[in-house]
């Protein structure tokens, strides 16, 4: 549910709780829920990343099994706000043990209010240890918002080429 805010006849999303948004271990018989969600991520990613689209008409991910490590759901209240796809090796670096987001995804109702830097805090509480998360220099709003979310982590930053595209790799302890 979206909480809205009444001011000056101006109706504004309300900035949400660490409270209300709770990280969930995905069960097996919720993997379609993710494979969804995923299309989403993917065609919010296509703003700033070509993703190749099936006959089928979805976009083509070969990686849900591969991630299927540590997924989570994000719940803002009773609703789905997103997922998550942690697992326990940097793909980028060959690291281990090392945990790595391989996939974050918040639905845009709940961009800009929390939701994912509370969600990101989750996750780093439920692993803690050493981290890896790598961001596509392409996507200026996941650097931005990797950037606010890990600032208190103080992550040693480089850059990093990986099958063909450039990214920041984030490097530090949670």
């Amino acid at each position: 549910m979206l909480h809205l805010a009444i001011s000056a006849n101006w109706l504004y999303p309300v900035r949400m709780t660490q409270s209300e948004i709770r990280l969930v271990a995905a069960t097996l018989e919720q993997k379609p829920v993710v494979a969804n969600l995923v299309q989403l991520y993917l065609y919010d990613m296509t703003e700033s990343m070509p993703f190749p689209v099936g006959a089928d008409g979805r976009f083509e991910y070969g990686f849900l099994d591969r991630f299927w490590c540590f997924p989570y759901l994000i719940y803002a209240g009773d609703e789905i706000a997103g997922f998550a796809l942690v697992i326990d090796e940097c793909p980028l670096t060959g690291r281990q043990p090392c945990f790595f987001m391989a996939e974050f995804f918040i639905l845009k109702p709940y961009r800009r209010r929390g939701a994912g830097q509370a969600a990101v805090a989750a996750a780093l509480r439920a692993h803690p240890g050493d981290w890896h998360i790598a961001v596509p220099l392409a996507n200026a709003a996941a650097m931005a918002f990797w950037s606010a979310a890990l600032s208190r982590h103080e992550p040693r930053r480089s850059a990093i080429n990986f099958d063909g595209d450039d990214w920041l790799l984030n490097a530090f302890v949670a």
